[in-house]
């Protein structure tokens, strides 16, 4: 029980996450000029400085959702919302899935006969080299 409400309010958290998140990736829909780019070599403390913030942002997630747990450990209310949201994030993966159904049959025998092919050709391609090189 303990583990599907912590799931449940993980959702909550990253759902709620989200939505901020989405909403500056829509306004900036604007093209950047990159002609003036530095190049990478340049670059490596700002990228040492992206590291760092998003470690921080990362323990700062992991606080919060612990958070949202130990209070909807506490709080019956938070619980049933985090409950209801888990609920409705699981029927629409189970509705996108049998929707995809056929698709996703598809693409798995597509692979399963690539595998297959890749599988032939590696167990026939020793055999025609160890012949060819006495």
């Amino acid at each position: 029980m303990s583990s599907r409400f912590a799931f449940a309010a993980g959702v909550l958290v990253a759902s709620l996450a989200a939505l901020p998140l989405a909403a500056q990736q829509s306004s900036s829909g604007t093209l950047r000029d990159t002609t003036g780019a530095k190049s990478p070599a340049t670059g490596s403390a700002k990228t040492d400085s992206a590291l760092v913030n998003l470690g921080r942002a990362i323990t700062e997630l992991a606080m919060s959702v612990q958070k949202v747990v130990d209070q909807a450990k506490n709080d019956p209310e938070v619980r049933r919302a985090a409950l209801q949201t888990a609920s409705t994030a699981v029927s629409v993966a189970q509705k996108t899935l049998e929707e995809n159904k056929s698709e996703i049959e598809r693409l798995l025998a597509e692979a399963s006969r690539k595998i297959a092919a890749m599988d032939t050709a590696a167990k026939t391609q020793p055999t025609s080299k160890e012949q060819k090189s006495p």
